[in-house]
């Protein structure tokens, strides 16, 4: 049983294969495949179902009756067909005010697509971002291991003392447990991403690509109409048209019968004779305890506050649409600035100070705190190229542009 057992394993997990994704598809592919969000899809098809149903007559209700003389061999049949119509345009109302709560889920499974697409991007990034230090990392205790062998010989040789081999012995562990840590992290962000990608726990994910570097391009680009705004709008119209059906509620539906009857009734001497009779017949309700007063307050109240929710939410997207941009440009200012002056002057300082411990005019410490000091500009460097692709995820996010159908599949 158990070699059946790791034998299944082993199968599901061939069969998963492994996930691989670059950057840019990671969206259209959690869209596919993530089952929350499959889930949400079927909101569309309750509030179509909705639709369809909206604005139909009352079915027609027909009525039979039996009537037997006690005393005699008279009897009388009776049939009545009674069918209920609106006063007003109570069904056309009906029927528009399902058709915006339609276009409102329509547009609400699209908002929740847009946050999907964000969430996952910015996932992706942050593991991009992190594959980065690893890779940054792993070069660096490459480095450490070459310099602790090379001192290591040089101690041997007594070119050097003891004392700074040790200390480069202490860097490269703490460069290894900081490999350790990262792994760690990079465990837990696969664990947040794959269900967000839907994708099974003994599936592999690769993200493919590096984080480019700023580009103006990347947020110039117009603002479109989010989602949720247009849902917002579409909701605004049905609490709308929720109100001017309340009103039409007052009055309550008419309600014609079309009656027939047919009866034996004794006619002394003659005996029993037989007649038919037809009928129409009307039932119109009089308003006069109940106007619907308190639904028509309601629904309005509701149509405005829903219509003050649509211009509180546009003028939160532009400020929101804003501010993301300029801290796109920020943080464009601070990459640039760790690319252009400080990465290279570190590089400088420590090229300068390597030359001084080669002729003995400079110690160790000084050597391994300038490499130390460029190591933490680069994390710097690496770290505000993140932020700065998670606020272009914001921004993309925040604008509507980050649905792989704005930007291309």
């Amino acid at each position: 049983m158990l070699h059946l057992s790791i034998t299944i394993s082993l199968l599901a997990a061939v069969t998963a294969g492994a996930v691989t994704l670059s950057l840019e598809r990671v969206p259209a592919y959690a869209l596919d495949h993530n089952p929350e969000f499959a889930a949400a899809r079927l909101r569309i098809d309750e509030a179509s179902g909705r639709w369809r149903q909206a604005g139909r007559f009352a079915n027609p209700e027909l009525e039979a009756g039996y009537r037997q003389n006690v005393r005699s061999a008279e009897n009388a049949f009776d049939f009545a067909l009674t069918q209920k119509f609106p006063l007003t345009g109570r069904l056309r109302l009906e029927k528009a005010v399902s058709a915006a709560q339609l276009a409102a889920a329509e547009a609400e499974v699209r908002d929740a697509a847009r946050l999907l697409a964000a969430e996952v991007r910015s996932a992706a990034v942050q593991l991009l971002a992190l594959r980065a230090r690893q890779a940054l990392t792993a070069r660096q205790l490459t480095n450490s291991r070459e310099l602790a062998d090379f001192m290591g010989a040089r101690v041997r040789a007594g070119e050097s003392s003891a004392s700074d081999a040790q200390q480069v012995d202490l860097e490269t562990a703490q460069l290894t447990a900081e490999g350790l840590r990262l792994d760690a992290e990079e465990s837990a962000r696969l664990a947040s991403l794959r269900p967000l990608l839907g994708v099974p726990a003994v599936a592999a994910i690769e993200i493919t690509g590096e984080l480019a570097e700023p580009a103006p391009a990347d947020w110039r680009g117009g603002v479109g109409e989010r989602p949720d705004f247009t849902a917002a709008r579409h909701q605004a119209d049905a609490a709308q048209q929720q109100a001017v059906l309340a009103r039409a509620q007052r009055w309550e539906d008419l309600e014609v019968g079309l009656l027939a009857s047919h009866e034996r009734t004794e006619d002394a001497p003659d005996g029993l004779q037989r007649d038919t009779m037809l009928g129409v017949r009307f039932s119109i309700p009089l308003p006069l305890w109940n106007r619907n007063e308190g639904r028509i307050s309601e629904t309005a109240a509701t149509a405005a506050r829903t219509r003050q929710g649509v211009d509180a939410l546009a003028a939160r997207l532009a400020a929101e649409a804003a501010g993301t941009r300029a801290e796109l440009r920020a943080l464009a200012k601070l990459v640039v600035h760790f690319d252009a002056v400080l990465l290279p002057r570190a590089a400088q300082i420590e090229a300068l100070l390597r030359a001084s411990y080669a002729t003995g005019q400079t110690p160790l410490t000084e050597v391994l705190r300038a490499r130390d000091q460029r190591l933490q500009l680069r994390r710097q460097q690496l770290d505000a190229l993140r932020d700065y692709h998670l606020a272009l995820t914001r921004h993309a996010a925040a604008t509507g542009n980050i649905l792989p159908s704005a930007k291309g599949k």
